[in-house]
């Protein structure tokens, strides 16, 4: 009898461990140290757009992934692959330095994180306990997730952006015009301003000085020079 579509899915998915991480020596020293270890097939992708395409074919049972994806944002990443592949549970293994990054992976449905300065032992760890359906992280992320729900502040707002939205709202935020952000970044006068459209409306603002005020408010920019 010819198996059934699900049930080549599950054991594709029983398979596989994905790794999204855009440094090749990064990727490799996982795939060396988790794969054989954890008896799963590795699949690896540089970037958000060819993880997501690698998660959806595969369907993989666990997804290690490194927030710092280049032209993404990681929590975003996390919010599309939970949406669009459920079972697939997931790990952070990146640095983490703002408090409110925590709140946002608790918030995107993160199952784990571990903190790149950690040990690969606390990493296979981290790995085999979300594999067996708990979860896992370190105390790096208690103590960040701790200060950011101790002072409830919008910098949470930030981390909806990817890293090209988050350098024009500092250029608009300097009173740069669109035709200087596209000079400054390399981009199309279009282009700029499809990012700062894309921001504004992220961050539910609807005028420049809006941005200003919370450009000024997370300290991207000095206010005595607005």
């Amino acid at each position: 009898m010819k198996p059934s579509k699900k049930s080549l899915d599950n054991a594709t998915q029983r398979d596989t461990l994905l790794i999204v991480e855009d440094h090749q020596a990064v990727r490799e020293l996982l795939r060396d140290t988790l794969g054989e270890r954890l008896g799963l097939k590795v699949i690896e992708a540089g970037d958000m757009v060819e993880g997501l395409a690698q998660a959806r074919r595969h369907r993989p049972r666990l997804a290690i992934v490194d927030l710092g994806l280049p032209g993404a944002n990681g929590i975003e990443f996390l919010r599309r692959l939970r949406r669009e592949c459920a079972a697939t549970r997931s790990l952070v293994f990146t640095s983490l330095r703002n408090p409110q990054i925590a709140r946002g992976l608790v918030q995107a449905g993160a199952h784990g994180f571990v903190e790149k300065t950690s040990s690969l032992s606390q990493l296979k760890q981290a790995a085999a306990a979300i594999l067996a359906g708990r979860s896992w992280f370190d105390e790096t992320f208690h103590r960040h997730l701790a200060e950011a729900l101790s002072n409830p502040g919008p910098d949470h707002q930030l981390a909806v952006l990817t890293p090209r939205e988050r350098e024009v709202l500092l250029l608009v935020a300097q009173s740069h015009s669109s035709k200087e952000v596209s000079g400054k970044l390399g981009v199309s006068i279009k282009t700029a301003e499809n990012h700062r459209s894309n921001l504004m409306r992220k961050l539910g603002l609807h005028d420049t000085a809006a941005l200003v005020r919370l450009a000024i408010r997370h300290r991207l920019v000095d206010e005595n020079l607005n």
